[in-house]
C-alpha cells in the first residue's frame, strides 16, 4: 500500500526503467539521492510492520528539459517502487532493487529545501486505488497464443516470457506488466504503457509489441546472404 497524502520522493532518469510488478537493479551514487535512499531506509510503520518508505521513478522526456542548470521537468506518469534488496558500499554509494507497485500521476512538485537535496511530490494514483482489475481471460489467451508462435519460440528470450504468462498463479494484470517491461523497447511505447490507466488498452499495447517482433523475425528471415553488406547480416 502507498500513502498518497504524504510527498514521495523523486528519482528521475531519462527513460522508463521500472513498471509496476517488475523490479530493476540501481546503482545510487549522486549524493542527492544517496540521502533519498537513506531517507527511504529509515522504516516506517504500517500497521504491524516495517517497511522501507517507497521512491517514485520518474522520467526526464527530451522536451522537458530545461536549461543548464535547471531542475529538469518531468513527464506526469510515475511508478511508485519499494526497496527489496539493499546494498550500503564502503564509499555511500548504495546498490538497490526497486520493485514496482503501482502507476500515478505527479500532482506537485515540492523542489529541494535545506535539509533535502532531492524533489518530493504528492501524487494520484492512475488506476482506481483498493479496486480489483478484472481476470482478462480473453487478453490472456491472446498473449499465450502470440508468445507459443514457432517464429518467436526461437529466441529464448521470449521463451522465458512464455513461461510467466503460462504460469497459473500469475494473475494477467501483472503478466501484461511483467512482459511489457521485458519487451517494450521503444522508450515512448513504455511511458504509454506506464501512462496508460486501461488494463485492456495494456494488454493490446504488448500483444501489438509482440506482433511487431515477430514481424521483424520474419523479416530476418526472409534476407538472403547475397543481400547482406561485405557478407554482414542487416541485424
Amino acid at each position: 500500500m502507498v500513502d498518497f497524502n504524504r510527498p514521495i520522493p523523486l528519482f528521475p532518469l531519462s527513460c522508463v526503467s521500472l513498471l509496476p510488478h517488475a523490479v530493476q537493479g540501481l546503482h545510487i551514487f549522486e549524493p542527492r539521492y544517496r540521502q533519498m535512499v537513506e531517507d527511504a531506509l529509515r522504516k516506517v510503520h504500517d500497521g504491524n510492520l516495517l517497511t522501507a518508505g517507497p521512491i517514485a521513478m520518474a522520467i526526464v522526456g527530451a522536451k522537458f528539459v530545461d536549461a543548464l542548470g535547471a531542475a529538469p521537468k518531468l513527464r506526469p506518469a510515475v511508478c511508485v517502487g519499494q526497496i527489496v534488496q539493499h546494498e550500503r558500499l564502503k564509499d555511500g554509494r548504495h546498490n538497490i532493487v526497486l520493485h514496482g507497485v503501482c502507476r500515478a500521476r505527479i500532482k506537485e512538485i515540492q523542489e529541494p529545501g535545506e535539509s533535502r537535496a532531492y524533489r518530493t511530490a504528492m501524487l494520484q494514483p492512475i488506476d482506481p486505488p483498493n479496486h480489483l482489475p478484472p481476470k482478462m481471460k480473453a487478453a490472456r489467451k491472446i498473449l499465450q497464443e502470440l508468445l507459443h508462435r514457432p517464429m518467436l519460440q526461437r529466441l529464448a528470450s521470449v521463451q522465458k516470457v512464455a513461461e510467466w504468462a503460462d504460469r497459473k498463479d500469475m494473475p494477467t494484470y501483472a503478466v501484461i506488466e511483467l512482459v511489457g517491461a521485458a519487451m517494450l523497447r521503444d522508450e515512448n511505447a513504455r511511458y504509454h504503457l506506464l501512462a496508460c490507466g486501461n488494463p485492456w488498452e495494456r494488454a493490446q499495447l504488448v500483444a501489438n509489441e509482440i506482433a511487431r517482433l515477430e514481424g521483424l523475425v520474419a523479416a530476418a528471415d526472409a534476407q538472403e546472404t547475397s543481400r547482406w553488406p561485405k557478407g554482414l547480416s542487416w541485424n
